[in-house]
Parts: structure tokens; C-alpha cells; sequence
């Protein structure tokens, strides 16, 4: 806030205008543009690195959007609902438990699919989860 003051000052006084007040808060002009030493360089360097930052983000997600598409939403909520019957199903038919590995080998999932799975039934009231053991893995 110092150095805005100083520079504010300094442009008030009729130092070249508004353009050589920037280009000296860049370090595009001076004494400290040569020393490497100019915080208002450091900062839009790293503002830079954050747009930058953003807008790669941003390409990222709309390459994924692609895939976002609503016929694709619509396919998934009626692949998750038959995960679903077949969940419960399965459930059910071996005695109202059953074992989160066993039943990510009886739907040919993977553990962690179905661990979202069966956290998503749950959510839904559908369920109820009771974990006896953690593992480090």
C-alpha cells in the first residue's frame, strides 16, 4: 500500500502519465526493471500465473463437457438405477447383508465404484452402512 501511495505521489506530480506510472509499477522502466527486485513484477507475475492457471482449467473443463452431454446424463441415471435394483437385489437375497467386496465381485465392479455406490443408497435412505473395519491401504 506504501509503494501505491509513493507511485500515486510521484504520478500526481506529473512524472510522464499514466502509462510511465504503470510501465514503472511493471518494472517495464527503470532502475528496478534491470534489479529483478520490483514486487509490482512479482505480483503480475503471479497474477499471470493464476489466469493462466484458470484458463487452463477452464479448456479442461470444456473438453469434458463433451461428455455432459443430456442423453449421456439420461444413460447414466438408468445405468445407476439398475446398479441400484441389482444392489438391493443382491442384498436381500443373501440375508439383508453382505460384504461391500463380495458384492463389487457379484456386479463385476470395482471396490471403490462400489463404495460410491452404496454411500449414493445410503444418502438415499435405501441403505444402511456400518463399517467395522478401516484399512490403511
Amino acid at each position: 500500500m506504501k509503494m501505491m501511495k509513493k507511485m500515486m505521489g510521484q504520478h500526481s506530480h506529473g512524472s510522464g502519465g499514466s502509462m510511465a506510472m504503470m510501465q514503472k509499477m511493471m518494472g517495464q522502466k527503470g532502475e528496478e526493471a534491470e534489479s529483478g527486485d520490483n514486487p509490482m513484477q512479482q505480483m503480475m507475475g503471479t497474477c499471470m500465473g493464476m489466469c493462466t492457471e484458470m484458463l487452463n482449467t477452464m479448456r479442461r473443463t470444456t473438453s469434458l463437457a463433451v461428455y455432459a452431454q443430456p442423453e449421456l446424463h439420461q444413460l447414466f441415471e438408468e445405468w445407476l438405477a439398475a446398479r441400484e435394483g441389482d444392489v438391493l437385489k443382491l442384498i436381500e437375497e443373501r440375508g439383508g447383508s453382505l460384504d461391500p467386496e463380495a458384492l463389487a465381485a457379484a456386479l463385476s465392479m470395482s471396490p471403490a465404484s462400489v463404495t460410491a455406490l452404496l454411500a449414493h443408497l445410503q444418502n438415499q435412505g435405501k441403505i444402511r452402512l456400518h463399517a467395522e473395519t478401516v484399512e490403511k491401504s
